[in-house]
């Protein structure tokens, strides 16, 4: 079945697809939603900055946690049979933001979203490691990718015009209904599950516990670190800080600032694309294996960075379409950490990984906020010295990560 069923424009692929595609567009566009939301929530509910970091922050450790049932589910049953019931907690979190009265309701609809769309992309994953060959995962694993970056930017100028039109709670009511429609099509368009047989005589309490031992392989922790660190600054700041950067370090106004969150999410949707597509071409042509093409970008994600922290104002704002682009690029760690676990690991090794990078984007996220409390709010600004300290730290620990990748991979003789 997987021999003749190789091309990416074959039926199979296209009802794999169009589906889990638009799950992982609407996953993005309902996660970043609140950087383009953020002043109208602080306008609306009082918000500080701790408070608005938490709130938002909410999404990704809900979305997080959610992992642990997420990796068992997907290696017993599917990813049709998993996906599709998750997402109905997405509809309910959707609805519940539109209808919010006070943050209490706005942190109960981050968690049910955060639940509901957590295993937009895992299961995407776990439905292409199954049906389609190796060798065309990273371009697969890129396309699926490209339509959350799509969702990214949609979430931007597209978003904020419809706001304007038609006020965010009813344009938070149609996008609850436009992801009830994406939940039919995961369970009525995707190929059965039955394409993998799971080994169900394994309780799901093992299964569970193999995935947390996993925390102590050293395979995992070859992987896990810098495309953790990458992602976590991709998550803290597309999903929330990015627009209040504009706004508190730029000098922007809410038009511009909505442009240059534009190109920002434009980076990470061409990285998302490029990285699969690059790394089938480097190795193709003998000048890069996967693992290197890794380090290399966890290395400049780093420099851009510390750049932006240096600089600090106005200049380096077009930077954070880089810093996105080569945040995204290392997701080519996800067909490595493939490569390194057999096929009834596959869902729960994917999902480990997927919980620590939203954990660390969770901390990420209120850390920002909770460095910006310690500065005086001036003129309705956050304090630029407190974005800049924030970042200082995160550069940090984007460059611990890429040190211990580059010995890892020396120690294995890949460089």
């Amino acid at each position: 079945m997987r021999d003749k069923e190789v091309s990416l424009l074959s039926p199979l692929f296209i009802r794999l697809f169009i589906p889990f595609g638009l799950g992982y567009f609407i996953s993005v566009l309902l996660g970043s939603g609140n950087a383009i939301m953020s002043p109208i929530l602080v306008e609306t509910f009082s918000l500080s900055p701790s408070d608005l970091g938490f709130m938002t922050s909410i999404y990704l450790i809900s979305f997080g946690v959610a992992q642990f049932p997420l990796g068992v589910l997907l290696d017993r049953f599917g990813a049709r049979k998993t996906l599709a019931p998750f997402m109905l907690f997405a509809v309910a979190g959707a609805l519940v933001f539109a209808l919010s009265q006070n943050i209490g309701h706005l942190i109960l609809s981050r968690a049910l979203t955060g639940i509901g769309l957590s295993g937009c992309l895992m299961a995407a994953f776990k439905a292409y490691s199954d049906w389609l060959p190796s060798e065309r995962l990273p371009l697969a694993f890129s396309l699926e990718c490209l339509t959350g970056g799509i969702g990214g930017v949609v979430a931007t100028k597209p978003i904020g015009y419809a706001i304007s039109l038609f006020s965010w709670r009813y344009t938070f009511t149609f996008l609850a209904f436009i992801t009830f429609l994406i939940c039919l099509s995961i369970w009525f368009v995707t190929p059965r599950d039955g394409h993998v047989v799971p080994d169900r005589k394994i309780s799901f309490g093992k299964q569970l516990k193999e995935m947390i031992s996993f925390f102590r392989d050293p395979r995992f922790w070859f992987v896990a670190p810098v495309v953790v660190a990458a992602q976590s600054v991709m998550f803290a700041y597309l999903y929330l800080w990015v627009g209040p950067w504009m706004r508190d370090v730029a000098m922007m106004e809410s038009a511009e600032s909505g442009t240059f969150m534009m190109y920002a999410f434009t980076g990470a949707a061409a990285g998302y694309f490029l990285n699969g597509i690059l790394a089938d071409l480097f190795m193709k042509k003998g000048w890069l294996s996967w693992e290197k093409m890794y380090l290399y970008s966890g290395v400049l994600l780093t420099l851009v960075l510390a750049f932006i922290a240096i600089e600090n104002g106005r200049a380096s704002a077009i930077l954070w379409g880089i810093v996105m682009f080569l945040s995204t690029m290392t997701m080519i760690s996800f067909p490595l950490m493939r490569k390194l676990y057999v096929s009834s690991e596959v869902g729960r090794a994917l999902s480990l990984l997927n919980f620590t990078i939203f954990l660390m984007s969770f901390i990420f996220q209120w850390f920002i906020g909770v460095v910006l409390d310690f500065y005086p709010v001036v003129g309705g600004r956050f304090s630029a010295q407190g974005y800049q300290t924030s970042l200082a730290v995160i550069v940090v620990l984007n460059m611990a990560a890429v040190i211990h990748l580059y010995f890892e991979l020396k120690k294995r003789r890949i460089i």
